[in-house]
């Protein structure tokens, strides 16, 4: 009985030890501004890393003076904030990606646009991204199984002096600095 009593008392601790509240600044379509706390869930091994799951949902939970409210991504144009790692993080309204949920706005340039999208897996529940670049109407998706420097040159092609950074990107590792300096020359 001591053991399974030890067992609910962890798996309570777990549950409840798994969330944060982090300050945000909601942007709303008819451009109303709301302060207010959007409850994260963390990883449970690493305190400091949220899940951006909880933003790419259909709706939104936003606690307002305590309350939690739920709003559909379609009426959000924007929500920014500061996550665990002081990384300041912006998700945005997308519907030419996706229709019913935010995705994350990693650049955005004059010329050429950077977002990552999340899903949850369906079988196992986890985080899935998917990085995609456009460029005016054209959409480029990065990811492991196509040859990333390949499509960013035709992508970039305008521009050949960029050659060379783009070959120094390491994709299966790659940074978010490393491609964000890319993206940043080509738009000069």
């Amino acid at each position: 009985m001591k053991k399974l009593f030890g067992l609910l008392v962890f798996i309570y601790t777990i549950g409840f030890a798994q969330k944060s509240e982090i300050d945000s600044k909601i942007t709303f379509n008819n451009d109303q501004v709301l302060n207010a706390k959007i409850p994260f869930i963390t990883n449970l091994f690493d305190g400091n890393q949220i899940d951006e799951i909880t933003l790419a949902d259909k709706t939104i939970k936003i606690l307002e003076d305590g309350k939690k409210v739920k709003y559909p991504a379609s009426e959000i144009k924007k929500i920014e904030f500061t996550d665990l790692k002081n990384k300041p993080r912006i998700f945005v309204y997308f519907p030419a990606e996706s229709s019913k949920t935010l995705i994350e706005e990693l650049y955005n340039g004059n010329k050429i646009k950077w977002f990552r999208s999340y899903q949850r897996h369906g079988y196992d529940g986890s985080t899935l991204s998917t990085d995609i670049l456009y460029k005016g109407n054209v959409r480029q998706v990065l990811s492991i199984l196509t040859n990333n420097r390949k499509r960013l040159k035709v992508l970039m092609a305008d521009k050949p002096e960029l050659e060379p950074l783009i070959e120094n990107i390491n994709y299966n590792r790659l940074k978010e600095e490393d491609l964000i300096n890319v993206l940043k020359k080509y738009d000069e």
